[in-house]
């Protein structure tokens, strides 16, 4: 599947939307590192990585995995390339994150069972949604934003905890009105998701491959190979799954990464891969090919 075109972000970086032309070379890892040495955590799980190019940095979560006595906290960290790393916003009990199509941050928070918008700005936090026919989420994990205003999460039942249990596992869509809809009902615990460059396929782990048309709205679900916890993607389609294997459109195994549980594809160029996973480890990973956050 080649890049789509149109619009890049800042820098020439990918922005949420759209990719630069292709065509690409078939993608390998060129350099890893580690990053964060020495910042000190606040709690011992990190999740969820994007890219949001008017900061010209990556995000991820840092929160507390099936948090006993309901202790559903946990930060959002910001990492800049070519320096540090910090707590940009405390306290928000986020797993997955995502650029808005304004260029601000979405999340799936297990802390308020909701899919929330963070201010990059300001840093207020906005709850955009919480609920489905009168019932509460459960523990929406990771999330992602189509160009129409679309929103696709996954709400498996992992971060649920003692609390009561809500509409159950399920994939959802949010309109750009914000009327939830479900896809997938039931079944495995649905986990990380992506959109092709092009926007017209939608990946979910424990869930397979949706179309989706113009106006963000899936179809014709069938099987892909997404034995994975995260998922990322890049401009030329292929597929990341978060232990370190490269799939092609067509579900070919083409390559390998060092992995971890989630990624997200960011920097000047857009091909710098942000892996995090195995507790509170990241590492920036230069790709060849650039990819979406």
């Amino acid at each position: 599947m080649g890049g789509a075109g149109g619009s890049v972000g800042s820098g020439g970086a990918p922005s949420a939307t759209a990719c630069p032309e292709g065509p690409f070379p078939a993608p390998e890892a060129v350099t890893s590192t580690a990053i964060c040495e020495g910042f000190r955590y606040s709690y011992g799980y990190n999740e969820g990585p994007t890219w949001i190019a008017a900061q010209n940095a990556f995000f991820f979560t840092n929160f507390v995995q099936h948090a006993a006595g309901n202790n559903f906290t946990g930060d959002i960290i910001k990492y800049t390339p070519g320096g540090g790393c910090e707590v940009f916003i405390s306290d928000v009990g986020a797993n997955g994150l995502a650029a808005s199509i304004d260029g601000n941050l979405l999340g799936a928070s297990h802390k308020t069972r909701s899919i929330s918008s963070f201010d990059v700005a300001t840093k207020q936090v906005t709850i955009l949604s919480d609920m489905y026919m009168n019932r509460l989420l459960d523990s929406p994990n990771d999330l992602i934003a189509h160009k129409s205003g679309t929103i696709y999460f996954t709400n498996p039942t992992y971060e649920v905890g003692n609390r009561p249990p809500g509409v159950g596992r399920a994939v959802f869509r949010r309109d750009p009105e914000g009327v939830l809809s479900i896809i997938k009902q039931g079944g495995d615990q649905p986990n990380g998701i992506a959109l092709s460059p092009d926007q017209t396929r939608l990946y979910v782990v424990n869930a397979g491959l949706y179309d989706v048309d113009a106006a963000g709205v899936t179809s014709n679900q069938r099987d892909f190979p997404l034995n994975a916890d995260g998922i990322g993607v890049d401009c030329d389609g292929n597929v990341y799954l978060s232990g370190g294997t490269i799939v092609n459109p067509e579900g070919q195994t083409i390559g390998d990464f060092p992995g971890g549980t989630n990624l997200a594809f960011g920097g000047a160029d857009g091909k710098t891969l942000l892996v995090v996973g195995g507790g509170t480890k990241a590492r920036v990973v230069q790709m060849n090919v650039p990819g979406l956050p």
